[in-house]
Protein backbone atom coordinates (compact mmCIF):
# COMPACT_ATOMS: atom_id res chain seq x y z
CA UNK A 1 0.00 0.00 0.00
CA UNK A 2 1.36 3.53 -1.13
CA UNK A 3 1.17 6.39 1.43
CA UNK A 4 1.71 10.06 1.09
CA UNK A 5 4.97 11.35 2.99
CA UNK A 6 5.04 14.38 1.72
CA UNK A 7 1.94 16.20 -0.01
CA UNK A 8 2.30 18.91 -2.41
CA UNK A 9 1.55 22.70 -0.86
CA UNK A 10 -2.10 23.28 0.10
CA UNK A 11 -2.27 19.67 0.93
CA UNK A 12 -2.00 17.78 4.36
CA UNK A 13 -1.14 14.23 5.92
CA UNK A 14 -1.93 15.80 9.69
CA UNK A 15 -3.93 13.12 11.78
CA UNK A 16 -6.37 15.76 13.51
CA UNK A 17 -7.10 17.70 9.88
CA UNK A 18 -7.69 14.32 7.95
CA UNK A 19 -10.18 12.81 10.79
CA UNK A 20 -10.53 9.22 9.31
CA UNK A 21 -12.74 8.17 11.72
CA UNK A 22 -15.36 10.54 10.70
CA UNK A 23 -14.55 10.62 6.75
CA UNK A 24 -13.51 6.96 6.62
CA UNK A 25 -15.08 4.78 9.33
CA UNK A 26 -17.44 2.00 8.03
CA UNK A 27 -20.17 5.25 7.39
CA UNK A 28 -18.21 7.92 7.43
CA UNK A 29 -18.50 10.98 4.93
CA UNK A 30 -15.79 9.98 2.39
CA UNK A 31 -16.46 6.17 2.71
CA UNK A 32 -19.97 6.76 1.76
CA UNK A 33 -19.39 8.89 -1.44
CA UNK A 34 -16.99 6.14 -2.39
CA UNK A 35 -19.44 3.42 -1.81
CA UNK A 36 -21.83 5.62 -3.65
CA UNK A 37 -19.45 5.78 -6.72
CA UNK A 38 -19.51 2.19 -6.99
CA UNK A 39 -16.28 1.53 -4.82
CA UNK A 40 -17.61 -0.75 -2.79
CA UNK A 41 -14.90 -2.43 -0.87
CA UNK A 42 -14.51 -0.97 2.28
CA UNK A 43 -11.15 -2.26 2.82
CA UNK A 44 -10.01 -0.78 -0.81
CA UNK A 45 -10.31 2.26 0.64
CA UNK A 46 -7.34 4.17 1.74
CA UNK A 47 -7.47 8.11 2.22
CA UNK A 48 -3.76 9.31 1.53
CA UNK A 49 -4.62 13.13 2.14
CA UNK A 50 -6.72 16.25 2.20
CA UNK A 51 -6.88 19.85 1.35
CA UNK A 52 -5.16 21.51 4.43
CA UNK A 53 -7.82 24.19 5.79
CA UNK A 54 -6.20 27.09 5.45
CA UNK A 55 -5.98 26.52 1.63
CA UNK A 56 -9.61 26.14 2.05
CA UNK A 57 -10.60 22.04 2.46
CA UNK A 58 -12.91 20.65 0.30
CA UNK A 59 -10.95 18.37 -1.37
CA UNK A 60 -9.96 14.56 -0.23
CA UNK A 61 -7.38 12.04 -2.68
CA UNK A 62 -7.54 8.43 -1.86
CA UNK A 63 -7.05 4.89 -3.74
CA UNK A 64 -9.19 2.38 -4.19
CA UNK A 65 -7.82 -0.85 -5.19
CA UNK A 66 -4.65 0.93 -6.96
CA UNK A 67 -6.84 3.41 -8.53
CA UNK A 68 -6.32 7.23 -7.11
CA UNK A 69 -9.57 9.33 -6.74
CA UNK A 70 -10.18 12.97 -5.64
CA UNK A 71 -13.53 13.52 -3.68
CA UNK A 72 -14.76 16.94 -4.23
CA UNK A 73 -16.60 16.95 -0.25
CA UNK A 74 -18.03 20.38 -0.93
CA UNK A 75 -20.02 19.01 -4.28
CA UNK A 76 -19.84 15.43 -3.22
CA UNK A 77 -18.70 13.72 -6.20
CA UNK A 78 -15.97 11.59 -6.85
CA UNK A 79 -13.48 11.46 -9.74
CA UNK A 80 -10.81 9.16 -11.32
CA UNK A 81 -7.05 10.35 -12.23
CA UNK A 82 -6.95 9.27 -15.88
CA UNK A 83 -3.90 10.92 -16.73
CA UNK A 84 -1.51 10.22 -14.64
CA UNK A 85 -3.22 7.09 -13.38
CA UNK A 86 -1.12 6.54 -10.57
CA UNK A 87 -0.53 8.17 -6.90
CA UNK A 88 3.29 8.83 -7.45
CA UNK A 89 2.22 10.66 -10.97
CA UNK A 90 -0.72 12.36 -9.41
CA UNK A 91 1.76 13.87 -6.44
CA UNK A 92 4.43 14.76 -9.28
CA UNK A 93 1.64 16.77 -11.27
CA UNK A 94 0.43 18.65 -7.98
CA UNK A 95 3.66 19.69 -7.02
CA UNK A 96 4.26 21.56 -10.42
CA UNK A 97 4.24 24.55 -10.72
CA UNK A 98 1.00 26.55 -11.34
CA UNK A 99 0.62 26.36 -14.80
CA UNK A 100 2.33 23.75 -15.70
CA UNK A 101 0.10 21.77 -14.31
CA UNK A 102 -1.37 18.53 -16.94
CA UNK A 103 -3.61 16.16 -15.34
CA UNK A 104 -6.92 14.91 -16.57
CA UNK A 105 -10.28 13.32 -14.43
CA UNK A 106 -13.42 11.70 -14.95
CA UNK A 107 -16.34 12.15 -12.61
CA UNK A 108 -17.05 8.66 -11.44
CA UNK A 109 -21.08 8.10 -11.95
CA UNK A 110 -23.07 7.11 -8.73
CA UNK A 111 -23.45 3.37 -8.89
CA UNK A 112 -26.90 2.47 -9.79
CA UNK A 113 -29.23 1.39 -6.98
Amino acid sequence: MQVVNNPPYGWTVDKEEMDLDYYWSADGLGTEAAMNAGLTEFSKLQPQMIRSRESGGGAYLFTYDGKVYLWNMLQDDVYLYTDPADLDGVLREMGRQSGKVTRELVLVEQAEE
